[in-house]
């Protein structure tokens, strides 16, 4: 009776072991190892040769024989020649701190950790006999769901096979809560200010004698204050900067981490406007210390200083809709509708810059869908101290810094999401006091239509072509007839294929047919210096231009050649041009000879 007793209590202990987390039972989690079990999104994993190829090892993981906090941390073991990956979010605004450490070769191994507000990294020591050591690092990120990113580059390739590692351990995620110390200072209790180390000061001068400070900085560091908009809005605040006048220390002010505005120097408080889109806005104030320290006995203030921050929100405008021939989505303060100088002989939208340091912002939304997108502009822009620009979901596609008529662009834009045009006329802080202007009307979108075309033209070799700017299938008009003698039955033509779209880059695939009966044809491509046969190429439709920007082209030879035992009197090429981005886009042009008696 005691044997079965006894066998049930080494049972009732071996699970009793495994259920209170002993080996077979371990949780074994980046999780666990950054000891943060909560407060990551997704987690993604990568490691890759340098050529992109994916490895099978490498990648981060749980890892408990070497750790800061003497328990676990995590660890990615990578071979020579390769990267190692691990993508995360966090929801901002928050400070992270964490704990790292190296061990691999000098000069060639880094861990970086990455994010929207900067990138930082360690390396191995210079000094062989200085062993790697663990480093406490720590950030601030922005407001909204933020990315960040640990990566582990080995670029060394000896010694042959050495395994390099690296280690993260202990992550802090910090929230940084709404401020109202500093909602007070700068008179505005309508949205939250976050920061971890600006402050509110007495300040001669400010509204209500007090500002928002930045924080206390080493030469070198960079003290930051947040906050969200929803737009499209006009936002208006005092500052200044008090700096040591032989450094480079910056105080600047970001829209979703583009700059808008910076100062530097030492400047009184003093007014800025600006105007920004719809949707959710990221605003920042970063104050940044130059990290050379200036002038060793400056024993002054080094510091930005922020007040009287209003944000007024404003809705559509259907008069500059209007305008700009659109029937919705259009938002401005500043920009206004006139009928004295339009495109389309009705009305148009304008701005202009009567002070210095302006910037008049217009904003036109855009459908998703994938179409053409088309407007025209006219500018009085003096080039010294002004220029007019026009961006296309935050991608500079037009400018002009000139006294000009009215221009046309033309956009092939795919499928996107809260897709919008902004016009920006700006104004520079010179002196120069010439007042600026620009025009912007019939902002077109065409859903499902695109600018691409082919535009081909034919013509006698070293003689005018014919068909330019002509598109058809059928090449009416577009034929070029050569009349040769019997004693020599030849014609000699150049074609040229020409990218007629006016925005974008694409290749032309052209295509010949002909019989082959009484004549032979010779497609001739001259390629550095040397004249080399692509007849069977263009025939078969497997010739292709070169890709050509805007408004490029390319051209070649066609030869026709009436066979020795031939006695035809006539003879017909007829090249196709398509684009390869859009098939339906093509042009036709003919070749004819024709032989004497």
């Amino acid at each position: 009776m005691i044997q079965p007793v006894r066998a049930t209590r080494v049972l009732i202990a071996v699970c009793f072991f495994a259920w209170t987390g002993g080996p077979m039972g371990q949780a074994q989690t980046i999780q666990d190892g950054l000891d943060l079990p909560s407060g990551l999104g997704p987690i993604t994993l990568k490691s890759d040769d340098l050529s992109g190829v994916a490895l099978g090892t490498g990648h981060w993981e749980y890892h408990t024989n070497t750790s800061h906090d003497g328990t676990d941390s995590i660890r990615s073991l990578l071979p020579n020649r390769s990267t190692s990956a691990l993508t995360t979010t966090i929801a901002g605004p928050a400070v992270i701190s964490f704990w790292w450490k190296i061990s691999a070769q000098r000069n060639f191994d880094t861990l970086l950790f990455r994010s929207r507000n900067g990138v930082d990294s360690i390396g191995m020591p210079p000094d062989p006999q200085q062993p790697s050591v663990w480093q406490q690092r720590s950030f601030q990120v922005d407001t909204g769901t933020q990315e960040i990113e640990w990566l582990f580059q080995r670029y060394s390739s000896v010694p042959a096979g050495y395994l390099g590692e690296a280690w993260i351990d202990e992550l802090v995620v910090t929230p940084i809560p709404n401020n109202p110390s500093l909602q007070g200072a700068v008179e505005n209790f309508l949205y939250s200010l976050h920061s971890s180390d600006w402050t509110a000061m007495p300040f001669d001068g400010a509204l209500n004698s007090n500002v928002a400070k930045s924080g206390p900085l080493a030469p070198g560091g960079k003290s930051s204050m947040v906050l969200e908009v929803m737009g499209p809005a006009t936002i208006a605040f005092d500052w200044g900067i008090a700096s040591d006048p032989a450094d480079a220390s910056t105080f600047r002010f970001l829209l979703n981490n583009e700059s808008y505005a910076t100062i530097d120097g030492s400047q009184q408080l003093h007014r800025r406007t600006f105007e920004m889109p719809p949707g959710i806005q990221r605003l920042k104030f970063i104050f940044e210390r130059d990290g050379s320290g200036g002038d060793p006995l400056y024993t002054g203030l080094s510091e930005g200083y922020l007040d009287e921050l209003v944000i007024t929100p404003f809705g559509e405008s259907p008069t500059l809709a209007d305008a700009v021939e659109r029937a919705d989505g259009v938002y401005s303060n500043t920009w206004t509708r006139q009928t004295t100088t339009t495109h389309d002989t009705s009305d148009a939208a304008t701005a202009s810059t009567p002070t210095a340091d302006t910037a008049r912002r217009l904003y036109a939304k855009i459908p998703d869908g994938a179409g053409l997108l088309s407007f025209w502009t006219k500018t009085d822009v003096n080039q010294a101290n002004a220029l007019f620009r026009v961006l296309v979901d935050g991608t500079n596609v037009l400018e002009r810094r000139d006294v000009g008529d009215w221009q046309k662009t033309e956009l092939n834009l795919g499928a996107g999401e809260d897709r919008q045009l902004e016009a920006i006329l700006f104004r520079d802080a010179s002196t120069n006091t010439a007042v600026s202007s620009a025009v912007i009307d019939e902002i077109v979108f065409l859903p499902g239509i695109n600018n691409f075309q082919p535009d081909l033209s034919i013509g006698p070799r070293n003689q005018v072509l014919k068909g330019s700017g002509i598109i058809n299938a059928t090449a009416a008009s577009q034929e070029s007839l050569i009349r040769a003698k019997s004693r020599r039955p030849v014609g000699l033509y150049s074609i040229r294929a020409l990218n007629q779209s006016s925005s974008d880059p694409d290749e032309l695939t052209l295509r010949g047919t002909w019989s082959s009966r009484d004549f032979d044809v010779l497609f001739v491509v001259t390629e550095n210096g040397r004249r080399l046969n692509y007849t069977a190429a263009l025939k078969a439709g497997l010739f292709s231009t070169v890709e050509l920007d805007p408004n490029e082209s390319e051209s070649h030879e066609i030869w026709v050649v009436r066979k020795p035992e031939s006695t035809g009197r006539s003879h017909t090429v007829t090249v196709t041009g398509r684009s390869t981005t859009s098939s339906n886009k093509l042009d036709t042009v003919k070749a004819m000879l024709k032989v004497a008696k």
